[in-house]
């Protein structure tokens, strides 16, 4: 058996402290902020940067109050915030994932520990803050992130997503966890009167109440949120987008690789039969209570199939706001089958089954040589690319301000996924470099975006000095494959996506 060469065993011993603990505390006296009537007792990090941690945003959704809409939590008394709190209820699926993604790097996949504590009672938020930098008087920004994982897995504090390095940029960085799968987005008949199927939304919105009433004790401006998440977490941004709501609870919004496709927001009936084919139809309030978080995860997991559990809404988007959007070159990569012909088994059944397919074939061949990048672009395009940059017309038809952005960085390595979907993430963050394999272009693109994404929460435009000018997406007619957007790879630079060209062939709107 092949074993992990030296550097690759450092990265790895790397990996497994990361995920571990939250971060390394400097020696200095314990964070501490007082929120109403209650004494939160914090980390305080390097850099000046405080920590405060599995802070229960809202009442525990249990018992009687299962799959009730959420409420905040009142909070009084001295509140330990120097741990995490429980993962809402979830397979194993994102420990998983890192753990692919750390073999695929040239770590050993065995460091990753399993997922953290689960529990019902698991709606809880995590707060970085630069606080004793705020001069008097002043309030900083704020970013809210919604974790993605299709919305049946994924907690606040996974290691991508720590938020002390952000946070030292001048902003307040907010993690949040919310119900998923079954007990989220659960609108069976028995149930869907107390919350009508958006357990998960309500959570979300709630967690944004408890920032607007309550972030300014960390240094944070109620009035400059910025809701930021990837993939499902990006889908409930533009989710929210159609509750009015949520309208006012965040200012400003950037989605990162969403499934935006019209179909990735749920109808009544849709989300009806998703639970109808979850449990029977005819199954009971008493009876659902009755079964366990565990029972109700495993149903999820055999009868979903691992599907998308899409958030239900009203049709129409009754807000907008200004909006920092894109996708990463190989959203699919990482999930298309290794094997070739399989892989182009895939295409050709797609192909058969859309109008144009020709059209579609021949512009494929123009755009890739490569089978593997054809497929990726035939399911990356309809479900984010396209979506994507509609969506942004629509903001920028709305007098808003909207920025396009494309992912395609490929780490260093032969693991052959590309720029796959979350590959941007670390970046973001500032916390890639920790564990994944990193040369010195990484670091400087990480630098690169997250001074965009501060500048954006800071003032609804991420341009800023010695930054390259990133133009506006307009409310334009013109092919958007000829208008140029944000590429973040190599090196940063404003061109087109050729690929945008598929847009035609995949029609459809939010």
């Amino acid at each position: 058996m092949n074993r992990p060469n030296r550097s690759a065993r450092w990265r790895a011993a790397i990996l497994a402290l990361v995920l571990a603990v939250p971060n390394i505390a400097a020696t200095e006296p314990p964070a501490r902020i007082t929120v109403g009537k209650a004494h939160l007792h914090g980390l305080a990090l390097a850099g000046g940067v405080s920590a405060f941690l599995g802070i229960p945003y809202a009442n525990a959704p249990t018992g009687a109050r299962r799959w009730h809409v959420s409420t905040q939590a009142r909070l009084s008394g001295e509140v330990d915030a120097t741990h995490y709190g429980a993962a809402c209820p979830q397979t194993e699926a994102t420990a998983g994932w890192y753990r692919r993604l750390a073999v695929a790097m040239g770590s050993d996949g065995d460091v990753v520990p399993p997922g953290p504590t689960q529990s019902e009672n698991c709606l809880f938020l995590n707060v970085w803050t630069p606080g004793a930098k705020v001069p008097a008087g002043k309030r900083l920004p704020v970013m809210v992130w919604v974790h993605g994982g299709s919305n049946t897995s994924g907690y606040s504090q996974e290691a991508d997503y720590r938020g002390a390095r952000l946070a030292a940029r001048g902003v307040v960085v907010v993690t949040i966890n919310y119900r998923l799968g079954a007990l989220g987005f659960f609108a069976h008949p028995a149930v869907s009167d107390v919350s009508a199927g958006r357990q998960g939304l309500s959570d979300q919105i709630t967690a944004l109440r408890w920032v607007r009433d309550n972030i300014a004790a960390f240094g944070g401006d109620a009035a400059r949120v910025t809701l930021f998440g990837e993939s499902a977490g990006g889908t409930d941004i533009a989710a929210l987008m159609h509750m009015p709501v949520a309208k006012g609870l965040f200012a400003r919004a950037v989605i990162e690789s969403g499934f935006l496709r019209a179909d990735g927001m749920a109808t009544p009936a849709a989300a009806a039969k998703a639970a109808a084919d979850l449990f029977v139809h005819d199954e009971t309030a008493a009876t659902l209570a009755q079964r366990s978080a565990a029972d109700l995860v495993h149903v999820q997991t055999e009868r979903g199939k691992g599907r998308f559990v899409s958030p239900l809404v009203p049709p129409k988007p009754a807000f907008r706001v200004p909006l920092l959007i894109g996708t990463n070159a190989d959203e699919f990569r990482l999930y298309l089958p290794s094997d070739p012909a399989t892989r182009g088994a895939g295409e050709a059944s797609t192909l058969l089954a859309m109008p144009n397919a020709g059209d579609v074939a021949h512009l494929l061949q123009h755009l890739s040589n490569d089978p593997a990048m054809r497929a990726d672009l035939l399911a990356s395009a309809p479900i984010f690319h396209c979506p994507a940059v509609r969506m942004a017309a629509a903001t920028a038809a709305g007098g808003l301000g909207a920025w396009v952005y494309r992912f395609d960085r490929v780490r260093p390595g032969h693991h052959g996924f590309g720029a796959y979907h979350g590959a941007e993430i670390p970046y973001v963050f500032g916390t890639g470099a920790a564990w994944l394999p990193a040369e010195a272009a990484d670091r400087a693109l990480s630098d690169t975006m997250m001074r965009y994404w501060v500048n954006f929460a800071r003032g609804g435009d991420p341009n800023g000095p010695g930054l390259p000018h990133w133009p506006r997406w307009g409310n334009t007619a013109v092919d958007a494959a000829a208008v140029p957007m944000m590429h973040f790879g190599s090196t940063v630079r404003v061109v087109p996506a050729a690929d945008l060209a598929l847009c035609p062939f995949f029609p459809g709107d939010l």
